[in-house]
């Protein structure tokens, strides 16, 4: 995956594509580098070590944390994944709890953060923490809406002090900056500190008509790219509360049926 337009100068808003090839988009190597990520996103840091040396048997723990082994039509969580391979890859972040254990509940509906990562701010010193949300969509515009109403939890005093209760006793004690971590979720840390600490990430992958109809990344696209880019930004620059920092990703599929029919074949198998 390689970056294509950086918005603003400083990736706060960027657009990623996987490069195109024979006059197509690569949808079968985005879809095998979202399924080489699979244990990072999934396990925990010790399920990991314990499986080394045995790869097949670590990808397929990996398949079963994840996903649906009912319903292969189920893979909403190939969209987290790829949240958690971009904040890994472009911004360096690191997961300090893994995927199943933040899962929340709130008046009987069940909220989740796609993605808990930390990451030391290179400038102010301030460990942030990463609070990501990613929509794959077959509409760039349905999946803005959905993301909107996903992240508006994260500036709810009531559901951030449910957050700071559930993750907290979860961070794993071999996480990066645990000691911090430990001292930001306890009972006695003001909720003030952690609400300094959030950025949100957002990745917006959704189907789009210029990526259906090019053969590569020339101008043209890249400018129809950024145009998007743009559309989007403007749209949270608008709802997103001022005092709430986010991170923009944008991804332009060629078709995200095939994306997921690609990526559910290999699931599948190990299911």
């Amino acid at each position: 995956m390689d970056c294509i337009v950086d918005l603003t100068g400083d990736h706060s808003s960027i657009a990623m594509c996987p490069d195109f090839e024979v006059g197509s988009w690569r949808y079968k190597k985005l879809s095998n580098h979202l399924f080489d990520w699979l244990p990072d996103a999934a396990l925990k840091s010790q399920e990991r070590r314990a499986l080394l040396g045995d790869p097949m048997q670590t990808i397929a723990k990996a398949c079963r944390r994840v996903f649906d082994v009912s319903d292969p039509t189920k893979r909403g969580e190939i969209g987290e994944i790829l949240l958690h391979a971009l904040c890994r890859q472009e911004y360096e972040t690191s997961p300090f709890v893994a995927r199943l254990f933040y899962k929340m509940r709130s008046n009987d509906s069940v909220t989740s953060v796609d993605m808990a990562h930390v990451l030391q701010n290179a400038e102010t010193g301030l460990l942030e923490l990463w609070l990501g949300e990613a929509k794959l969509y077959g509409s760039a515009s349905e999946a803005r809406q959905s993301a909107l109403k996903s992240i508006e939890p994260l500036w709810d005093a009531d559901f951030l002090e449910e957050m700071k209760a559930l993750i907290g006793p979860k961070v794993e004690e071999s996480a990066p900056y645990a000691d911090e971590l430990a001292w930001l979720f306890a009972d006695q840390t003001s909720l003030d500190q952690i609400i300094e600490r959030i950025v949100v990430p957002i990745c917006i992958a959704a189907d789009f008509d210029a990526t259906k109809g090019a053969a590569s990344r020339d101008e043209s696209y890249i400018a129809s790219v950024t145009k998007e880019l743009q559309t989007c930004k403007k749209y949270f620059d608008q709802r997103v509360p001022d005092k709430v920092r986010f991170v923009l990703i944008f991804v332009p599929l060629d078709c995200k049926t095939k994306l997921e029919t690609h990526f559910n074949e290999r699931v599948q198998n190990l299911l």
